[in-house]
């Protein structure tokens, strides 16, 4: 059989990709990763949703147990997805700006370690009204808001079990 029918066949069905809908939530980091493509590089976090509910008078958001993606082009400087990565991953571990303004230290979230993997962060993505450019009318973008989440005992020991189940280091040894 054609192998690009095969992967059809196979695949999940999607119509929309796997973005968040407008919502709060409770997140769990199921691997964060690195992309490089035609339109330059992007820095992805692969989400679980753990809780969500709908913005005051807004839609459904995503369902819980649901994989969503947090998606930023890092090549376009203007856009500043660089920056908004940077901010997901400050707000993930509860760290401040110079922690992380080494190349060095951000490795361990995209490497073997998998340092943010199985931690929790609060999500609020509320729609953002771009101003019509060029004659075309404005869009409606999601804006992210982070929040760090800080874990229980009991969190904590479950995200070290899910860790190890994921033959993962250990939280405290993947952040060194």
């Amino acid at each position: 059989m054609n192998n690009a029918l095969t992967k059809i066949a196979t695949a999940q069905p999607s119509m929309r990709g796997r973005y968040a809908r407008f919502g709060i939530y409770l997140l769990e980091v199921a691997v964060l990763r690195m992309k490089e493509g035609f339109k330059g590089d992007s820095a992805i976090a692969e989400l679980r949703v753990r809780e969500s509910a709908p913005l005051a008078g807004g839609e459904s958001p995503s369902r819980v147990g649901e994989t969503v993606d947090y998606v930023e082009n890092l090549n376009d400087v203007k856009r500043g997805g660089a920056g908004r990565f940077k901010a997901f991953l400050m707000s993930l571990v509860g760290g401040e700006e110079h922690e992380f303004a080494n190349p060095g230290a951000l490795k361990k979230f995209f490497d073997g370690r998998q340092a943010g993997t199985h931690l929790l962060i609060r999500c609020e993505i509320v729609p953002k009204q771009l101003p019509p450019k060029d004659n075309l009318p404005g869009m409606v973008m999601s804006d992210y808001r982070w929040s760090h989440v800080e874990l229980s005992d009991e969190q904590l020991a479950q995200v070290e079990q899910s860790r190890k189940a994921s033959k993962l280091p250990a939280l405290a040894d993947a952040l060194q």
